[in-house]
């Protein structure tokens, strides 16, 4: 693959704090189906009766009471610090367009010596629930500079610590996955599956799956998990976990289908740069959506 970060450093740095479970901007999307306007429901997790609802969910479908505790103490500390206006408590309702973010603020987390701590994102949440459902043989790229600020959480705030093979199997699974040569979204799939069979990742569970959404850098010439869920069956229908962004809350969200679900996230401004890239890839597991 060839090595343009020389010229692009600056560039790429700041790439990485605006695109992938980061800033939510305007970007430049794609027409997408008329749905007819559908309200979604969502909580932020901020009281205890949306808490109590999704870890019994989750706990019903696998994931272990120590796993939910710790994302509802995540919730708990991201919550605590939010300095605008309040999120609101229980589900509420949104449009199928999502909750605009852009106004919420949060104080950081300082040491004494004034290091900031890293705050959770989609891929450290999605892992925290999925993880006793994966398994990988720990094969990763050990170039992606997408997952810097996520090793760095890994290996220096002791929230966000994980085993050793846990470490691997979270680099295998995130990794980034080179498209050269391919020029299409389709072609780029199959590349993404194809790595994901290199990497022997299998991902286990009974009605609970995770969701990526593979974005493009064309200058780096690779597919990188933009953003990233776990997707519950609930019934007749779906409820999606997800950490908003960095800077931005923890959302759960209720849909009727997978159909739903898809438009959501496809209707990200910040899945979209320029007219080079190619379009979004969604997958549940190591299928397309």
């Amino acid at each position: 693959m060839r090595k343009k970060f020389a010229i692009a450093g600056t560039m790429l740095l700041t790439a990485l704090l605006c695109i992938g479970c980061g800033s939510a901007p305007d970007g430049q999307k794609p027409e997408t189906p008329e749905t007819g306007n559908q309200q979604l429901e969502y909580s932020n997790l901020v009281d205890s009766e949306s808490q109590k609802e999704v870890k019994e969910l989750l706990e019903k479908h696998g994931v272990t009471a120590e796993q939910t505790d710790t994302l509802m103490a995540w919730a708990d500390d991201f919550n605590s610090r939010v300095t605008s206006q309040p999120l609101p408590e229980g589900f509420q309702k949104t449009d199928e367009k999502g909750v605009d973010y852009k106004g919420l603020i949060i104080s950081n987390k300082e040491a004494e010596d004034g290091w900031i701590y890293p705050e959770a994102n989609c891929r450290l949440t999605s892992y925290l629930l999925m993880k006793n459902f994966i398994s990988t043989n720990g094969k990763s790229a050990d170039d992606d500079t997408f997952l810097m600020f996520d090793a760095e959480a890994i290996d220096t705030y002791e929230p966000f610590k994980l085993s050793e093979e846990e470490r691997s199997s979270f680099m295998s699974l995130f990794s980034w996955v080179p498209v050269d040569g391919a020029d299409t979204a389709e072609a780029h799939a199959q590349l993404i599956q194809k790595a994901w069979q290199d990497r022997e990742v299998k991902i286990g569970g009974d009605g609970i799956s995770l969701i990526t959404v593979y974005l493009h850098s064309p200058l780096e010439e690779v597919r990188f998990v933009g953003h990233t869920g776990v997707l519950i069956e609930e019934g007749d229908g779906l409820m999606f976990i997800e950490k908003y962004g960095p800077q931005f809350p923890f959302q759960v969200t209720k849909f009727n289908d997978r159909e739903q679900l898809k438009q959501y996230l496809l209707g990200r401004g910040d899945l979209y740069g320029d007219e080079t890239e190619l379009a979004p890839i969604v997958m549940e597991n190591d299928r397309l959506l």
